[in-house]
């Protein structure tokens, strides 16, 4: 019976915490809300090494 009510108190505990935690954070997003349409991204730069914005860029390779 002991452990049971261990178990039961150590659920409750959990679910204060994660529910404190849900709180404070709709309460900040109320407080501080973002922007609903960002300012316009700046663009990316292009170092004449092809496409600007290019994820992976292909190696410079030397003829041997």
């Amino acid at each position: 019976m002991d452990r049971a009510f261990g178990l039961l108190l150590l659920v409750v505990y959990v679910t204060l915490i994660v529910g404190l935690a849900a709180g404070v954070t709709f309460v900040m997003i109320k407080l501080f809300p973002v922007k609903t349409k960002p300012d316009k991204p700046d663009e990316p730069s292009n170092d004449g090494n092809g496409p600007a914005g290019r994820l992976f860029r292909r190696a410079k390779r030397e003829a041997t």
